[in-house]
């Protein structure tokens, strides 16, 4: 029996010290055939000389898949090169209606299949894919892992409600969940930001292709394309800053432009692509990975993660959380820097071995442990990782209640107000420099917010220096008592780390920084004012009439250190990362004009409060 054991043991090290490279796999591409007939385009990368068994790590894209050709090899197989490395068969897939697969793209198609049985979805998409595997694949160990990053995550999450044996692992990757609240659309806000990129996601293909059948609008925005020069984007779309005058950047047969202009609220049609409302049925161990920082998708990792958490205890539901930005799990930059902060060595290669890998090794060939965590955290203050056995957020916090005084400061109640003037002649802008281009500059989440907390229309409020660490771990909450002379506004909240002015220098400060008194934005939370009380069904304000505003802020995991101030600022635009609000009450403001702009003032309350959950000491 020892010898016996001793045998298995060194056959699985053996195993375990494989060290493939791209060049050690073979490619086959086939076309696999779904329920209701179409097909859909799929490339499979085997280790050529296989002597066991290999799981399946596979992705469902509406990216590409490419390169295209049975005789052409990607750069890369994946991110992980240990994975790559260690042995898997890599199946990648081109989603239904993209690239070179069949039939038409729904964005974030909801689960018709589950009450309409003769209906196709990404569900029955995925699971028919899984089947054709297990049929068709050779040198196949029957374990099936799906990975992705956006909206790869988004299809991840998807495959772990398809309930298929033989899926034994997920990893999202910053998932898409609902475009009502994340990427094209914030909470009743317009991302701007997306606009050179609309045609990518609503233009329908006429046949499979290898070739990019969307225009990115690009010539509008590029002045010379070989010396990359750009126009002013807050200059044109101060121009453009109706959205009704926006079409000619975007295809007039872009079904998904046309979906979001017909559905400002979020009415059934929103709220039937809410995929967080269906991971209550995932059934497979779920991996949700992301950052602090993503500026796209964080809605998503964390309403995914909480929701497997409580609802679905079959999808063992973990969280990495890191202080990247989107995608940046996949890279391995030595130090890892967002905008001017850094936040540490090695961050995203000491993920991806020691978590990443790991958990599909062990899911997918049984081998080592599980990651013992149920959501590893990082403090994005504090600069350090902290271990977590359940939710992260949902524990019993002191809630520490801070008002914003009309003196600036942060502290007591107190009666009184400030005003600030709205201007859509001059909005507040969201950075400082112009580089903006096709979705917003990651650094914009770290950013230094000295360039506007002298403005006149930006409210800042401060504390004292802290003489102790504070540490907030969860959702900030931003109540607002608010009016305005006109019947409609968008309010932004701001949480920022303002650092000492007598700070001295760092060897990781970047060059030509000043860095003491940086204010470090830590969090931003907006809602357009109509949807105050409910986005289903809009309401106007009375003009002059004090009204309560919550403003949503994600959670957070940051560390104020000793010395430290907490800064809050309070403003009605951020240009051009989001459209403007005409501040005159029209009831589709996809179809407002120029003319409905006006200029508005605002005024923010003594009894305005930030509910702040700081961890116990």
């Amino acid at each position: 029996m020892k010898i016996l054991l001793t045998i298995s043991y060194c056959i699985i090290a053996l195993a375990a010290s494989a060290q493939l490279t791209t060049a050690d796999y073979e490619k086959k591409e086939v076309y696999i055939t779904m329920r209701d007939g179409v097909k859909l385009f799929t490339s499979i990368y085997s280790p050529k000389e296989a002597k066991e068994k290999y799981p399946v790590l596979m992705i469902r894209t509406c990216y590409s898949v490419a390169p295209y050709g049975p005789d052409t090899m990607p750069e890369k197989l994946m991110h992980n090169p240990d994975l790559v490395a260690s042995g898997y068969i890599f199946v990648k897939q081109d989603v239904r209606g993209r690239w070179m697969s069949e039939g038409e793209f729904e964005n974030t198609k909801p689960p018709y299949s589950w009450s309409e049985k003769k209906r196709t979805d990404e569900v029955t998409d995925s699971y028919d894919t899984y089947d054709w595997l297990v049929k068709n694949l050779e040198h196949f160990n029957g374990k099936i892992g799906q990975y992705g990053n956006s909206y790869l995550g988004f299809t991840s999450l998807v495959a772990s409600v398809t309930d298929h044996p033989n899926l034994k692992a997920v990893l999202a990757m910053a998932p898409v969940t609902n475009f009502y609240f994340e990427d094209f659309n914030r909470y009743g806000l317009y991302g701007l930001n997306y606009m050179p990129v609309m045609d990518v996601f609503g233009v329908q293909k006429e046949a499979p292709t290898d070739k990019s059948w969307y225009s990115n609008n690009q010539r509008e925005f590029l002045l010379d394309k070989e010396k990359e020069l750009t126009v002013d984007y807050y200059d044109y779309f101060l121009k453009h800053r109706a959205l009704s005058s926006t079409d000619h950047l975007i295809d007039p047969d872009n079904f998904f432009w046309s979906n979001i202009k017909e559905h400002p609220n979020y009415d059934d049609y929103r709220q039937q692509r809410n995929w967080i409302q269906y991971l209550e049925k995932s059934k497979c161990p779920t991996m949700v990975v992301g950052g602090w920082n993503d500026e796209q998708n964080l809605y998503g990792i964390l309403n995914s993660f909480k929701k497997m958490y409580h609802d679905a205890p079959d999808s063992q539901a973990k969280l990495v959380l890191g202080p990247w930005s989107h995608g940046h799990p996949k890279k391995r930059d030595s130090l890892y820097y967002l905008g001017d902060i850094f936040y540490g060595y090695d961050l995203a290669k000491t993920y991806q071995e020691e978590i990443e890998y790991k958990y599909f090794e062990y899911h997918l060939k049984g081998r080592g442990q599980e990651p013992s965590f149920r959501a590893h955290v990082f403090d994005t203050g504090s600069k350090e990782w902290r271990d977590f056995g359940d939710d992260p957020f949902d524990d019993e916090l002191n809630r520490v209640t801070m008002y914003l005084r009309p003196d600036g400061m942060i502290g007591a109640k107190t009666t009184g107000s400030r005003s600030y003037i709205s201007d859509p002649d001059h909005p507040v802008p969201f950075i400082e420099d112009d580089h903006f281009h096709r979705m917003a500059p990651k650094h914009y989440m770290t950013d230094d917010q000295r360039f506007v907390s002298k403005r006149p229309d930006v409210l800042t409020y401060v504390t004292d220096p802290l003489k102790d660490e504070l540490t907030v771990q969860g959702t900030i909450e931003a109540i607002i008592q608010f009016a305005t002379d006109h019947e409609d506004a968008d309010l932004y909240v701001k949480v920022i780390d303002v650092f000492p002015m007598d700070r001295e220098p760092e060897s990781t400060d970047k060059d030509g920084v000043k860095m003491n008194g940086f204010q470090h934005l830590v969090r931003a939370g907006y809602i357009r004012g109509r949807y105050r009380n409910s986005f289903e069904n809009p309401e106007p304000f009375k003009p002059g009439e004090k009204t309560e505003v919550t403003v949503p802020l994600l959670e957070v995991l940051h560390t104020f250190k000793r010395g430290h101030r907490i800064m809050i600022q309070v403003q009605s635009s951020m240009f051009p990362l989001f459209d403007l609000n005409p501040q005159k009450y029209v009831t589709n403001i996809y179809e407002a004009t120029d003319d409905d702009f006006e200029s508005a003032q605002h005024i923010v309350f003594g009894d305005s409060r930030i509910i702040i959950p700081v961890v116990r000491r």
